[in-house]
Formats: C-alpha cells, structure tokens, sequence
C-alpha cells in the first residue's frame, strides 16, 4: 500500500508543463563538412510543453527554422519550415506520425548507470545506437514528463525528458545542451504557441510530397 502511495505522489509531482531552451553545436571531423556547417553557428532548440500539448523549434542558424506542433489527444501535428528554400507547411496524421515513431524506434537504446545535475535535475545517462552502430548520449531527468508524439528529438525508449544531448550522424555531431528551464507557460503565450492554423505565406505540403523533395 505504502509503495501504490508513494508512485502515485512521485507522477504527480512531475511537471508536466514549462519550455527548455537549448544551445545547439555542430561539428565535423570531416574538414570541408565542417567548413559548410558554419552556416549552422548559433543554432539554437526549444522545447515548449503543457498536457497533451508539445511544440519545438529548430533554429538552424542562417539555413532554417523548423517547427513542429503536436497534440497527442487528437493524434496530428503540424510542421512548419521557413528558410531559403521558402516557407512550406505540413500537416501529419495519426498514421503518419507513426511511421515516424518507427523509424525513431528502429535504435537501441541502453540506460547506464550514471548521473549529473543539469539545470537543477538529477539526470541519468542514456545511449541510443542506431542501426549503423553509431551512438548518441541523452541526459534525462524522470521528473519532467513531455509528450513524446511527433517530436523526432525525443525517444520513446528513453524513460525521462532529455536535458542534453550529443547525436552522432555520419560524419556530423551535434551538441545540445539545455541553458534555460521554466516550469510554467503564459496562459496567452501557450495559445499562440499551440495554434496549429496554418501562417500566411506558406505553401502547403503533403508527408509524401516532402519526402519526394528528399527531406
């Protein structure tokens, strides 16, 4: 009886809503990659939460800025991307969004027992292979709990909401390390965030179309 108590005050004292920003850095060890990846400097990620609701935002510094909204009680999201190549809009179902979990599923992930304090959390050590052998590291805390639907930076398999990241992709490693954590939105600010009306000026797209653009 004691332990039921205690699992249920330890969920509910998870926070559920609030927004992360992260720094973002890229590097390569290939030096005519790391030479095209300067035009990345000063990207930056943020993470906005509330509920069933999720928002995050790629800035990627001069090239582009994603965003992706989700609502997990209704199974959809919508992407936004706005950058050189213009301003496409993308509207994602309940099966699309699950061959995107899929495909995030397809890595290995193995939890290690290490920790370190980030932001003021205890977090602990995660490492995701994906099917090349390449590892990536995630620093999570179990004390934030984030719908995971539709948002490819965060891994069903991870069991906690990531503070830091480090991805290895090919030739290319990206750093993300969280510099700023609030546990509350502002009621008018979390509308606007969450709005999933498609801006003016965008063209919209199909999951298909944008994957015969190679994206």
């Amino acid at each position: 009886m004691a332990m039921v108590v205690f699992s249920t005050l330890s969920l509910t004292a998870q926070i559920t809503e609030g927004s992360v920003n992260y720094n973002v850095e890229v590097s390569s060890t290939n030096p005519e990659l790391e030479m095209q990846l300067a035009m990345l400097q000063g990207s930056t990620f943020s993470l906005f939460f509330q509920g069933d609701l999720t928002r995050s935002e790629m800035n990627m510094g001069s090239m582009m800025k994603i965003v992706t909204i989700t609502n997990t009680k209704e199974e959809n999201s919508l992407m936004l991307m706005s950058g050189m190549m213009g301003n496409t809009a993308v509207r994602m179902s309940a099966e699309d969004l699950k061959k995107g979990e899929e495909n995030v599923d397809q890595t290995e992930v193995t939890l290690v027992d290490e920790t370190k304090e980030i932001q003021g959390y205890n977090c602990k050590k995660a490492i995701s292979t994906n099917e090349d052998g390449q590892e990536s590291v995630i620093w999570y805390t179990e004390e934030v709990s984030v719908n995971k639907l539709g948002q490819n930076y965060l891994n069903n398999q991870v069991p906690g909401f990531p503070m830091e990241f480090e991805i290895n992709q090919g030739e290319v490693k990206m750093t993300m390390v969280s510099t700023e954590f609030s546990k509350k939105l502002d009621k008018k600010k979390a509308k606007e965030l969450f709005n999933t009306a498609i801006p003016e000026g965008y063209t919209e797209m199909t999951p298909e179309q944008l994957s015969g653009m190679g994206m």
